[in-house]
């Protein structure tokens, strides 16, 4: 009994972060959309963010967001942060005017 304890101990603690990066995504999208201003309840807002990546781990998983801001500076701000937070590959990876 005892060794199979320490053998589960041992095998859990071995486990890599970026295997258990993809059980984290959801909470990770919930983190990011908690502090990106929504378009939808920004419709003036001159400047679109937009930030999509590949998540790492098992399994990997693909992440897009998009945000909506009064300047490019806030922006360029919210980008840096999102698009450091992406382990994985990034896609899109800009701020613009809106169109």
């Amino acid at each position: 009994m005892r060794f199979a304890l320490a053998s589960l101990l041992i095998a859990t603690a071995l486990v890599p972060p970026a295997a258990a990066q993809g059980i984290e995504t959801p909470f990770f999208i919930a983190r990011v959309n908690a502090v990106t201003p929504q378009c939808r309840t920004h419709p003036a807002a001159p400047i679109v963010g937009r930030v999509s990546g590949i998540m790492g781990g098992s399994p990997s998983r693909g992440v897009s967001f998009v945000g909506c801001f009064d300047d490019v500076r806030s922006c360029e701000s919210w980008r840096l942060f999102v698009s450091g937070q992406i382990e994985g590959r990034l896609i899109q990876n800009r701020c613009e005017p809106r169109r």
